[in-house]
């Protein structure tokens, strides 16, 4: 039976829209991918993942526990949400059909309209219980209530002097208005909401700015060596697909993205005359390199925010047959996100340009890797590896290779 691994692979080789057998990536100069081009792929791949705090295909779980409170506190058949961001305007849709089954629908919107537009720009309340009142408003009605005799409440969503959107609820039952309570009762839910969306964005703001530190760290380890720039940020581009393609949990994609980021945070601690030699290395400079690791696992040690990295950075060149290193674990006793990064590790280090050798090609890479799988590199996490690279080729940031090269020789990599 065929692996999803030789699956991808002979797609791979058949084409497949992707990278053809001889594909080369070749540039005079070496060059990280740049911020936005990898911002972007991240943002797709977490959003694929459905694990974002503010993912675009489904929604952030803050909107979910608002609505959710919105619906006990004031019974409504639907609530929406609106959340404006200076670029446009997000929309959460709750509805609820007979059965108290809900379901959930996002999009997004140039303008607002409606009883959103007008609360959100005069920061106050509208409320609809008969067809007189959206006259009265100078609204006129709404054609999506028109002749249904729904009841409407409209809120603004609202964080200090910033108004973030509006909340939205209707109720069917024409024999059921609101009442002013209720009124009362949707602009105190407006304001907790408000509070609670700004944390969030606030929470957000807070772990970006932590992982662009994170990569900042890693580009300053890969500028040791201009052979290896932008390697880090090019292992957690893969590690991120593969992680996907074995539909690990949200948290533990951010943590193996990390650990890839990191993986080789140790080399800080390695003479710059051995990673920057041009000719292969002695026994000796070999048994130096291979203490990264544990240097790296060192200086994360008291980092309380990076523990849950230390098994990633101190692991991730294990082998599945023992004979790896640090400490020679086998198999399962290799944590899951040091052997998705072994992969994405070997893969980048083939596919780059190296002084004491040239680059493999895609496909030579993958058939060294393939060729060491359930011996060097687990087949769990290269059989992902090789799906997710085949899906996202396309859309993964390249980054620039060093050399031009004419041949292609298979190397170990350290």
């Amino acid at each position: 039976m065929k692996t999803l691994y030789t699956l991808a692979v002979e797609a791979e080789l058949a084409g497949g829209g992707h990278a053809s057998p001889g594909t080369k990536a070749t540039c005079s100069q070496c060059a990280s991918p740049s911020e936005n081009a990898w911002r972007t792929f991240r943002e797709r791949l977490i959003a694929d993942l459905d694990g974002s705090e503010w993912s675009t295909s489904e929604p952030p779980r803050v909107i979910a526990e608002i609505m959710t409170m919105t619906h006990k506190a004031l019974s409504t058949d639907s609530c929406t949400v609106y959340l404006s961001n200076g670029h446009g305007h997000r929309v959460f849709q709750d509805r609820y059909n007979a059965n108290d089954v809900h379901r959930m629908e996002t999009s997004r919107l140039s303008a607002l309209a409606g009883p959103a537009a007008q609360v959100v720009q005069q920061r106050s309340p509208l409320l609809f219980n008969a067809e007189s009142d959206w006259a009265a408003q100078g609204i006129g009605d709404s054609p999506s209530f028109s002749g249904t005799n729904a009841k409407v409440l409209c809120v603004p969503i609202e964080a200090g002097d910033r108004v973030l959107g509006a909340i939205e609820v209707v109720r069917r039952d024409g024999n059921h208005p609101f009442t002013q309570s209720e009124l009362d009762t949707a602009r105190v839910i407006g304001a907790m909401a408000g509070i609670t969306i700004e944390n969030a964005q606030l929470r957000q703001s807070m772990e970006e700015g932590y992982r662009s530190t994170i990569r900042a760290l890693a580009s300053a380890i890969d500028a040791k060596d201009p052979y290896t720039c932008g390697h880090s940020q090019s292992v957690a581009q893969y590690s991120l697909i593969t992680g996907m393609m074995l539909n690990l949990p949200a948290d533990s994609i951010r943590m193996l993205e990390t650990g890839a980021l990191l993986h080789d945070i140790g080399k800080i601690g390695i003479d710059d005359a051995i990673l920057r030699k041009p000719r292969r290395l002695t026994a000796m400079e070999r048994a130096v390199i291979k203490d990264h690791p544990v240097i790296g696992a060192a200086i994360v040690h008291d980092i309380g925010s990076l523990n849950e990295v230390i098994p990633l950075i101190l692991h991730h060149h294990e082998s599945l047959d023992g004979t790896g290193y640090p400490h020679g674990l086998k198999g399962e006793d290799i944590p899951l996100g040091a052997r998705i990064i072994a992969v994405s590790d070997a893969f980048d280090s083939m596919t780059t340009d190296r002084p004491y050798r040239r680059a493999m090609t895609i496909n030579e890479a993958l058939s060294e890797l393939h060729r060491c799988r359930g011996v060097q590199f687990c087949p769990t996490a290269l059989d992902a590896f090789a799906v997710g690279f085949s899906r996202y080729y396309d859309d993964l940031p390249k980054r620039p290779r060093v050399l031009e090269r004419q041949e292609r020789v298979a190397v170990s990599a350290y």
